[in-house]
């Protein structure tokens, strides 16, 4: 059975304020014992019969890691998985760069590079926090670029204070100009307890310039050959992400590192958070899964449903009866149902979709299932 490698660096320069990933600051000694725990965990006994075809290095700030770094993390999946690797990302932040930063990386086996732009647009930068400016950005896109990885795909954020149909149209000009293979287009939300909190409270968004910028982007990268291929993310043909697709087709995936999540048939689970809980459980030769969740065929029907549905192309009812050995219209048929009559939802024969002219209103739909 195929599967994706995620492995979690949970280091960053400095924390954005908007940010509710799991992070810390970089220092030498927590990341010695990063790797550290990482090679414990990379060697543990686990679950036989899976084939990894993806590898995924996210964060934090992967971008941090020099080549050798990148190369010592792939020597080490190698040494404990089955990987025929057919797609291995790099999440990168704009910064320091240079050819042979790049060339590293691609010497190291990096095949996709995902560098977090946010916008083009310098004020946008300045109130995300972001350490970096718009030129310093597009310099640092336009090398991976010009580096020769299979997959250049760059993060765009709307939805922030200050934002102007000026400023996404400069953002989108810019990024068009790179003529990436991937876009992620995501809108500002989920800041509560954090510090940017306080930023959307002095500063409300108006929802309606969301929607237009959101429209306004997603008709251009369509235009310009980058197809919608789920709620968040846009890829020229054969340039899907291969891993994030796993995750929506609620295929198998292991992650390694602290906060890392895992699914595999009939159980999920997530790693410690904590740096030093996660490597001090390590050391002591105990688990580091938490919040394990066993799961019987309705739960991962549901969940499966929920995570397909974010796909355009939705999810077949037939290979869900077939994979969860269950009857989707008999579990959810009501809900089903209701949402097609308020035109929420698609059904064409065995395949259920949303439309895309409603995805901005799909946490609605889906919370339906829940």
């Amino acid at each position: 059975m195929r599967a994706g490698l995620y492995i979690h660096f949970p280091f960053c320069a400095a924390k954005c304020p908007y940010c509710h990933f799991s992070s810390l600051p970089w220092n030498e000694a927590s990341y010695r014992t990063w790797r550290q725990g990482l090679g414990q965990e990379a060697a543990a006994p686990r679950e036989a019969g899976l084939e990894f075809d993806t590898l995924y290095l996210g964060g934090g700030t992967p971008s941090l890691l020099g080549p050798d770094d990148v190369f010592w993390v792939r020597e080490l999946a190698q040494a404990h998985f089955p990987l025929k690797i057919e797609e291995f990302t790099l999440e990168a932040n704009p910064g320091a760069s240079g050819t042979d930063l790049f060339r590293g990386w691609r010497e190291a086996g990096v095949t996709r590079l995902s560098v977090g732009v946010q916008s083009f647009d310098d004020a946008v930068v300045r109130t995300l926090g972001r350490p970096y400016t718009a030129e310093e950005a597009l310099r640092f896109c336009r090398a991976g670029r010009q580096a020769g990885f299979d997959a250049l795909s760059i993060d765009l954020m709307i939805g922030v204070p200050g934002e102007t149909p000026a400023s996404v149209e400069r953002t989108l000009e810019t990024a068009l100009g790179l003529e990436p293979d991937h876009v992620s287009l995501y809108i500002l939300e989920n800041v509560e307890g954090l510090p940017f909190e306080e930023v959307l409270v002095r500063h409300p968004v108006d929802e309606d310039a969301v929607v237009d910028a959101y429209d306004r982007i997603r008709n251009a990268l369509e235009a310009a050959g980058l197809r919608q291929y789920e709620i968040s993310n846009f890829a020229r043909p054969g340039k899907a992400c291969r891993h994030n697709l796993k995750y929506w087709r609620y295929e198998p995936f292991i992650g390694l590192g602290p906060s890392a999540g895992s699914h595999l048939p009939g159980r999920r689970w997530r790693n410690k958070t904590s740096l030093d809980d996660w490597a001090q459980a390590l050391g002591r030769g105990e688990t580091v899964r938490e919040d394990v969740v066993d799961l019987g065929p309705v739960l991962a029907a549901r969940e499966a449903l929920i995570f397909g549905l974010r796909l355009v192309e939705g999810v077949d009812l037939g290979d869900f009866a077939e994979r969860f050995k269950v009857d989707v219209m008999g579990l959810f048929g009501r809900e089903v149902g209701d949402l097609v009559c308020e035109g929420l939802l698609i059904r064409e024969g065995d395949r259920l979709r949303i439309p895309v002219d409603k995805f901005l209103v799909s946490n609605a739909v889906l919370s339906r299932f829940v």
